[in-house]
């Protein structure tokens, strides 16, 4: 049986206001998560209201395991806004963040561009590891780490106790990845991992994400319903004893959030994890 648990990611529902979080925290609980992500833009709107984040999520008893950063290009800047984080994080008891590479339309990091992200990912670690927290590094399409070249080089040229995995199905998909081999090649770094499924040979459609600051997709789909082959991977974590958090992840439904996360979790549940 999967030592793994559930988490559901909840910026589909809005971060602009302490509504929208309220409502994704009601829904995610009445379809059976305990445990959701969040991102950045959440750290910042509650950072200096610590007491009324920690009360809405004591109301709802459904409880944060990692937030979701993205570095913009500047070592420095990228760096720092962590590092203004983690003292929000550590007093929710987060133990992993997720990190993703500057953008980069299309990918395609340059050898200079890579060593940049390097540098970058590599002092995020440094200053988390103070506060035990570990950040995983999140491939994800048009990034400097989207494809396959560009996960071994960072993954091969940083300290595994300063940097580890965080991967996603459908942005590994969408990078032209086969995600089974690099969840079995990185099984031992991994200490997040985000589910989703995609069409193959599909690009990825972003919106821009103008109002969340971070790039939305719109052809990303629910669990099952695409062509990755989620049980190869998820054979491959419950094979290595992963017993980290599995985060179910879309972030635009056709269907609605609160439908997509009863279907994310029925599968879960065919498939025996839930």
């Amino acid at each position: 049986m999967s030592k793994a648990k559930l988490a559901y990611a909840i910026w589909p529902w809005g971060l602009q206001k302490e509504e929208q979080l309220r409502q994704a925290l009601a829904d995610i609980k009445a379809v059976g998560f305990r445990f959701f992500e969040s991102v950045a833009t959440a750290v910042a709107m509650f950072k200096d209201r610590a007491a009324d984040f920690k009360a809405i999520i004591d109301e709802y008893q459904v409880y944060p395991v990692s937030f979701y950063f993205w570095n913009r290009g500047d070592g420095e800047k990228d760096t720092r806004t962590v590092q203004e984080a983690l003292d929000f994080l550590a007093a929710n008891k987060i133990r992993s963040i997720s990190v993703q590479a500057a953008g980069k339309p299309g990918g395609g990091a340059t050898e200079q561009e890579l060593a940049a992200e390097l540098k970058a990912l590599t002092r995020i670690g440094e200053v988390c590891r103070p506060y035990g927290i570990k950040p995983c590094l999140h491939p994800h399409a048009n990034t400097m780490v989207m494809f396959e070249n560009e996960i071994d080089f960072i993954m091969r040229n940083t300290d595994p106790q300063l940097l580890y995995f965080g991967p996603d199905t459908a942005h590994l998909t969408v990078g032209r990845c086969n995600a089974v081999e690099i969840f079995d090649r990185y099984v031992k770094r991994i200490r997040f991992v985000h589910l989703k499924d995609v069409k193959k040979n599909k690009a990825a459609a972003g919106d821009g994400g103008q109002k969340q600051g971070f790039e939305v997709y719109s052809n990303f789909l629910e669990l099952g319903e695409g062509e990755v082959d989620l049980p190869g991977v998820l054979k491959v974590l419950e094979r290595s004893g992963y017993d980290g958090y599995l985060t179910l992840e879309l972030d635009s439904s056709r269907f609605g959030n609160k439908e997509s996360a009863v279907m994310n979790m029925q599968f879960m549940q065919a498939h025996g994890f839930a």
